[in-house]
């Protein structure tokens, strides 16, 4: 458990009893100026289209773009967002199919 995770919940009042290397941090930051992207992407996370497929599998399709449309006015994302959601659905379509899990 990292330093930053361990005072979030002692903000709480919570103690929790795990080592500091219990949680292997494996991800790269995300750079300040595509913050607003990022949040865009996962506040569309439930608008993906999916085709169910033999037993069980899932063709990804791609984002529902209506829906997403909704997503954005509501949030009050700009254009240059939607250009930057468009990359990272076209970056994460072929990680979503390629069947690993």
């Amino acid at each position: 458990m990292t330093t930053d995770v361990r005072a979030e919940f002692a903000a709480f009042g919570a103690v929790v009893a795990a080592a500091d290397n219990d949680v292997e941090e494996d991800f790269d930051p995300v750079a300040a100026c595509n913050w607003e992207s990022l949040m865009a992407f996962l506040a569309c996370d439930t608008q993906w289209r999916v085709v169910g497929v033999g037993l069980g599998g899932m063709i990804w399709i791609g984002l529902d773009y209506t829906a997403c449309d909704v997503v954005f006015r509501r949030g009050r994302y700009g254009d240059p967002v939607w250009d930057d959601l468009r990359v990272m659905e076209e970056a994460a379509l072929p990680v979503l199919n390629s069947g690993d899990e």
